[in-house]
């Protein structure tokens, strides 16, 4: 009797830093009709990366996850420079998923010619975020533009804690009408509700107890908001108030919008998503709720 001895197929890690390396490994899988899922992050991976990086893994068949601080995203060179970073602990955790290829680019790999033409987002960058980080996301769509390019991603992932930006790509992607599918993933929280972000490395004990009131109370105006559709702008003071009775040391914005055109025509049960920004210290923090 013959018996055949199956191995498993090890993922292997290609860890590459420039562009056209990049661009010839993913052609030689494109001609082979792999579907590349790609995964963007600034780095400083937490859980809710992982499972961004665990749903791309479902859905294609090669995954790139990229880590890269983009400083045309940061509207204030202390707010990039204070931002965590931690490359040796996101390189452990990338090999712990067996992603195919963890992209690590600097800026001159992203613009290769070294000409960086910013691009104009849509007007949905103009609310919320938008309004407190100038040209914040006109940095967003630039370098994902480029990365479009070099990664050439059949889907982009993202979670849905930046909501607003999911919007925004999508009017990017239909702009300059590319063959990219985006799939979202549900914010991943802590068992108090915080949503999992980068900056959270940056509170204290104290701050991160306060932190979790973010989530509860853009829950609880949420609730309230589908029972009353015409007292939105006072739930909307009432959320503030509440922040800042926590401990919030500055409020940027609590709004409710209508999630698909973040605008606040035709809000409805079915439609209506609670945004909100909140300081702790130095530390900013944002959030989203539909329920």
């Amino acid at each position: 009797m013959v018996f055949k001895i199956f191995r498993k197929k090890v993922t292997k890690l290609k860890i590459i830093k420039d562009s056209k390396t990049l661009l010839r490994t993913i052609q030689i899988y494109k001609l082979k009709k792999k579907k590349i899922g790609f995964v963007p992050t600034l780095g400083s991976l937490h859980k809710g990366h992982l499972e961004l990086i665990r749903l791309a893994k479902k859905k294609s068949d090669i995954v790139v996850v990229s880590i890269f601080l983009n400083p045309l995203q940061f509207n204030s060179k202390i707010d990039f420079k204070k931002y965590p970073i931690n490359p040796t602990a996101d390189k452990k955790k990338i090999y712990k998923e067996k992603v195919n290829i963890l992209y690590t680019p600097t800026i001159k790999e992203v613009f290769p010619d070294n000409n960086i033409q910013k691009l104009k987002a849509s007007k949905k960058a103009k609310k919320l975020c938008g309004r407190f980080r100038k040209g914040h996301f006109d940095g967003v769509v630039t370098v994902l533009q480029s990365f479009f390019k070099q990664v050439l991603p059949t889907i982009v992932f993202f979670g849905e804690k930046d909501f607003q930006q999911i919007l925004i790509v999508k009017d990017l992607i239909l702009k300059y009408k590319l063959k990219i599918k985006i799939i979202t993933a549900p914010t991943i929280r802590d068992r108090n509700g915080l949503a999992y972000s980068s900056r959270n490395y940056l509170l204290d004990k104290k701050q991160k107890k306060i932190a979790s009131f973010l989530f509860k109370t853009i829950k609880e105006i949420s609730f309230l908001a589908k029972k009353n559709l015409k007292s939105l702008n006072n739930l909307e003071v009432t959320g503030k108030k509440k922040l800042i009775n926590k401990g919030f040391t500055k409020i940027d914005y609590l709004e409710i919008y209508n999630e698909n055109n973040l605008s606040k025509n035709n809000i409805k049960e079915n439609n209506l998503r609670v945004f909100a920004a909140a300081n702790l210290g130095n530390t900013r923090l944002i959030d989203n709720f539909k329920n």
